[in-house]
C-alpha cells in the first residue's frame, strides 16, 4: 500500500485497538445500560459506529469504482494527511452532537451483534481502501453532512476520529453507569 493509505490504516488500527480495550471494561451487565435517558449505552454507541463505518465503506467503495472508471490519476504525494481534519476538532467532547437519523441506532442494541458489525464494517472499509491503492484519492471528493465536501482520505480519517470521540464517550458512560451502580449497592 502507498504511504498515505498505510498511514490511515495504522490510525484506524490504533483507534480500533483503543476502542476495544475500553469496551473490554464494559462487562455484560453494563453494556446495555444507558447512563441517562438521553444518552446511548455502550452497545448502542458501538452499533452507531458500525452504521457510520458501513456507510463510509460503501461510499469509499463506490467512489473508488467511479475513480477507476473515470481515469482518476495515480497518487503522486506521500505528504501526511493526518492533520487534514484538525480544524473540525472531531475528537473533542466539548460539544454535544446529535447523530443524523440514518445512523441513530435507537434503543436496545446488542453488544455481541454490535462488535460483529464493527468487524464487518472494518473489513469492508479495508477492502475498499485496498481497491483504491495507487489512485489519487485526494482528488475524489464527496459531501459530508457536517464537514462539507471532503476527499476520500478525509472520509477514512473521519471514521478513525469519530471512533475516538465515541471511545471517550464510552469511558464517560462506563464511569456514570458503574458509579451509579456502586452508589445504589447495599452496604454490607
Amino acid at each position: 500500500m502507498r504511504k498515505r493509505l498505510t498511514e490511515l490504516v495504522a490510525v484506524m488500527d490504533e483507534t480500533r485497538g483503543a476502542l476495544m480495550a475500553t469496551v473490554a471494561g464494559a462487562g455484560g451487565a453494563f453494556a446495555s445500560v444507558r447512563p441517562r435517558e438521553d444518552a446511548w449505552s455502550v452497545a448502542e454507541i458501538l452499533a452507531h459506529l458500525a452504521l457510520v463505518e458501513t456507510g463510509v465503506a460503501r461510499l469509499v467503495g463506490g467512489s473508488v469504482s467511479w475513480a477507476r472508471k473515470t481515469g482518476v490519476p495515480p497518487e503522486t504525494s506521500d505528504e501526511s494527511i493526518l492533520a487534514c481534519l484538525d480544524q473540525y476538532q472531531l475528537t473533542s467532547r466539548n460539544r454535544k452532537m446529535k447523530a443524523p437519523a440514518m445512523v441513530d441506532v435507537g434503543a436496545g442494541a446488542n453488544m455481541a451483534d454490535a462488535v460483529k458489525s464493527l468487524e464487518r464494517s472494518r473489513a469492508d472499509l479495508r477492502k475498499a481502501l485496498v481497491e483504491g491503492d495507487g489512485l489519487d484519492l485526494e482528488s475524489v471528493t464527496r459531501p459530508h453532512a457536517r464537514l462539507g465536501e471532503i476527499n476520500l482520505y478525509q472520509w477514512v480519517l473521519f471514521v478513525a476520529q469519530h471512533e475516538e470521540r465515541h471511545r471517550q464517550q464510552i469511558e464517560e458512560t462506563l464511569r456514570e453507569v458503574t458509579g451509579r451502580a456502586a452508589e445504589s449497592a447495599p452496604i454490607v
